[in-house]
C-alpha cells in the first residue's frame, strides 16, 4: 500500500492516452492554451516524465517545455513537472534503474501550490492507465484517482484505436474513475473508411463522448501550426459538456 499525501481539491482534468505516441502532450498543451484564450486561469502539470533531455543544465521535461510555450506560462519547468527521469521507460522503471523511488511528496507539494493559484488545472499522465508509477503498487490509474480530476482520453484515428480506446475507457469505469470523454488525435485530412467509422463506434461501445477530431499537424514547432492546434481545440473547451469552473 502506498501512502497518498493530502492534495487540495480543485477542478480540471486527467490526460491519459490509449497507446504511446498519440500526442497527449500536444493535446494536454493545447487544451491549456485554449482554456486560457478563454480567460480562465489555467495551467498545466505533468507529474512525471521520464526520457527527459540531458543537457549541461540537468534533465530538461520537453513535455513540459512545450506546454509552457504553447500556452504562455511563467511557471519554471521544475513546478510543472516535479519528477524528472533521464531513461525513456516506464517510470517505475527509469527510476528502479536510477536508484531512487518516486516521491509523491514532490507530486503533491506541486500539484497543491498550483491548485491554490490557478482555477482550472489540465494534468498530463506518464503513458496509459496501466502504467507502473512506483513498482506495481501505484499505476497511472492509481495517480488519476488520487488527483481526482475527471479523465480526457486521447486515441488515434486508426485501425486497432476501437480496441484500444474501449479497453482504457472500461478499465477506468471500473477503477470507479469519471470519464468526460474522448478526443481522437493526429485526425488525417482525407480519412479511410475505418477512420470515419472509428469514432461513432467508439462512443457507441464507451457510452461517452467524442469530444472532437483534432487533426494531424506536422509544424508544431511553428507558430502557424500551434495556431491550427488552438483552433482545433477551441471548439472542445467551448462544449456544453466540457468540465466547468
Amino acid at each position: 500500500m502506498v501512502a497518498l499525501p493530502e492534495i487540495a481539491p480543485t477542478r480540471g482534468i486527467f490526460i491519459t492516452g490509449t497507446d504511446t505516441g498519440v500526442g497527449k502532450t500536444v493535446i494536454a498543451a493545447g487544451l491549456t492554451a485554449a482554456l486560457r484564450e478563454f480567460g480562465q486561469a489555467a495551467v498545466y502539470f505533468k507529474p512525471i516524465q521520464s526520457g527527459a533531455r540531458d543537457t549541461e543544465d540537468g534533465l530538461i521535461p520537453d513535455d513540459a517545455l512545450f506546454a509552457q510555450q504553447m500556452a504562455n506560462l511563467k511557471e519554471p519547468l521544475a513546478v510543472l513537472t516535479p519528477i524528472v527521469l533521464k531513461l525513456p521507460l516506464a517510470p517505475a522503471i527509469a527510476a528502479a534503474q536510477a536508484g531512487v523511488r518516486l516521491d509523491l511528496n514532490l507530486i503533491a507539494a506541486a500539484f497543491n501550490d498550483l491548485a491554490h493559484r490557478y482555477d482550472f488545472l489540465v494534468v498530463e499522465g506518464a503513458g496509459g492507465l496501466y502504467v507502473p508509477l512506483i513498482d506495481t503498487d501505484f499505476l497511472v490509474l492509481d495517480l488519476a484517482r488520487w488527483l481526482n480530476l475527471p479523465l480526457v482520453v486521447v486515441a488515434r484515428p486508426g485501425l486497432g484505436t476501437i480496441n484500444h480506446t474501449t479497453l482504457t475507457v472500461k478499465a477506468a469505469l471500473q477503477a470507479g474513475l469519471e470519464v468526460a470523454g474522448i478526443i481522437i488525435n493526429q485526425y488525417p485530412v482525407h480519412p479511410g473508411l475505418a477512420a470515419r467509422t472509428n469514432p461513432e463506434i467508439i462512443a457507441a461501445l464507451t457510452g461517452k463522448p467524442i469530444l472532437g477530431l483534432v487533426p494531424d499537424i506536422d509544424d508544431l514547432d511553428t507558430p502557424s501550426g500551434r495556431k491550427r492546434l488552438l483552433e482545433a481545440l477551441q471548439p472542445i473547451v467551448g462544449r456544453s459538456d466540457w468540465p466547468r469552473l
